[in-house]
């Protein structure tokens, strides 16, 4: 991207502050709207978040946020240790937008949004949410809205989604909490932004797994802290490797449940390590439950807030999207319960990014048992997309990858074989399959110092068994060329 074009995006961008729209969602539209219309070309470097902000007066986090929503939606991709671009092959009417240049008659409609597309990670279903039941619940709240509603609201979140959160972790993940400590947020950035400013300091080290969670690790820069990569082996997490690297962090961000993106569970033996590490160092462990509603086979183990050992010293991060949808922004902290009033008066002196606008209506829908009711039936449908998966890359890719079923998640590691890695890395493959309108993220792009394996991610719940076989097939024809 040349600096006239990155200038010009910068300062067409108006942030409204006033609006009841958030702020990232607000610049997430501005940059798509650029995009569709050729201000910004396919290919094209965007600008650091560190620009953006300083430019717009926002936080960064805003930035990263809005840039991972266009990285979800395809238009946008990161690329390890460069950047982030606005994607190469964008679909054919956004490009046939672009060469017409800025001015688009009133009269002609914006081409649609790029819709998801195999294999997207942590893509859900979203044609089989419940959306008429959605409907219903945001009309009865809003027709006639509480005084309450229209009111200041609580930074902490609306009582009784908070209350509703509380009930989902005691009877799914055995958490027993209060709704006092719930915290709705706008997604794992806010939460990881409100804990660096409420209990931790600039430059704390704070452990991350390796490979890890992209937008976790931005999270823990943007905020000041030094993420301290540990890698991780087949039992997930090791608190006594992560000491020999540094000694003096003060939290670990750990995704306990079902490592992200590798997908081991940590065993019982080593959370106890940790909360042990965590007491006596008085140390903060944040355990992303990262799509652990997905469990296909077996009982999970407890969350580790739910530990006796870990309740003082362990801080939950959950989110709506892998659930409901991305777009919803919607998530939650349960928090010590020692924690709480510093993180209330962070979020007191500072405007709640949690939208007011849905809680309402996802608390009636938790309350009356449909949000529980659609986990259980998108569990069975996401189990047999797996075995759909499975089938298909052992069917069209055999000799190129190879791949195992999980217990549990949204998405399932390839690996490259012998014969396909002396061709290409997991970029160059990834790259393929971009050319042919395919999502494969690749495994390296997760690691923070050089990877030590090379595959893609793919993602399966968000596409039925014919389109996986599809996109299959075309990926094979793709790493074959």
């Amino acid at each position: 991207m040349n600096q006239t074009t990155s200038d010009a995006a910068l300062l067409g961008l108006a942030i409204d502050r006033g609006a009841g729209e958030p702020l990232h969602a607000q610049l997430a539209q501005g940059l798509r709207e650029r995009i569709l219309t050729g201000r910004i070309n396919p290919g094209a470097k965007l600008p650091s978040s560190r620009q953006f902000a300083a430019e717009l007066g926002v936080s960064r986090v805003t930035i990263v946020t809005a840039i991972d929503q266009l990285v979800s939606e395809g238009y946008a991709e990161g690329r390890h240790g460069s950047g982030v671009y606005v994607s190469a092959d964008l679909p054919e009417e956004v490009l046939q937008a672009s060469t017409v240049g800025i001015m688009v008659p009133n009269d002609e409609p914006l081409p649609a949004p790029h819709p998801m597309r195999p294999f997207q990670p942590a893509a859900p279903d979203l044609e089989l949410f419940p959306h008429a039941d959605w409907s219903k619940l945001m009309e009865r709240v809003w027709r006639r809205p509480e005084p309450a509603l229209l009111a200041n609201a609580d930074p902490l979140g609306w009582a009784p989604l908070r209350s509703a959160i509380a009930q989902h972790l005691n009877q799914w993940r055995g958490i027993s909490c209060s709704a006092h400590q719930i915290i709705v947020t706008s997604g794992v950035a806010e939460a990881i932004d409100l804990l660096a400013r409420a209990v931790l300091k600039a430059g704390d080290h704070i452990y991350m797994e390796e490979p890890g969670y992209r937008i976790l690790r931005r999270s823990l820069a943007l905020a000041g802290l030094e993420p301290v990569p540990v890698a991780v082996d087949q039992h997930g997490f090791n608190i006594e490797l992560a000491q020999s690297v540094a000694a003096d962090a003060r939290a670990a961000v750990i995704t306990p449940s079902r490592q992200y993106p590798l997908g081991m569970t940590m065993p019982l033996a080593r959370r106890l390590e940790l909360i042990g590490w965590a007491r006596r160092a008085r140390a903060l462990i944040i355990e992303d439950d990262y799509d652990s509603e997905y469990r296909y086979q077996g009982r999970p183990l407890p969350a580790m807030m739910s530990l006796e050992e870990g309740a003082d010293r362990v801080v939950y991060v959950g989110s709506f999207s892998k659930v409901m949808w991305p777009s919803l922004r919607l998530g939650f902290m349960a928090v010590p319960p020692r924690l709480i009033g510093d993180i209330a008066d962070v979020l007191a002196a500072s405007t709640p990014r949690a939208s007011l606008v849905a809680q309402p209506a996802l608390a009636r829908f938790m309350a009356s048992g449909s949000f529980a009711a659609h986990i259980r039936k998108m569990r069975r449908l996401y189990a047999r997309r797996q075995a759909a998966l499975i089938g298909a890359i052992r069917s069209h890719l055999d000799g190129l990858l190879t791949i195992e079923p999980a217990p549990a998640g949204m998405h399932l590691i390839a690996r490259l074989s012998p014969r396909l890695a002396v061709r290409m890395d997991d970029n160059a493959a990834s790259q393929r399959a971009a050319r042919a309108k395919i999502t494969a993220m690749p495994l390296s792009l997760y690691y923070e110092s050089k990877p030590t394996e090379q595959g893609l991610v793919l993602g399966y719940a968000g596409f039925d068994e014919d389109a996986i076989d599809a996109a299959a097939y075309r990926l094979a024809a793709a790493l074959r060329a």
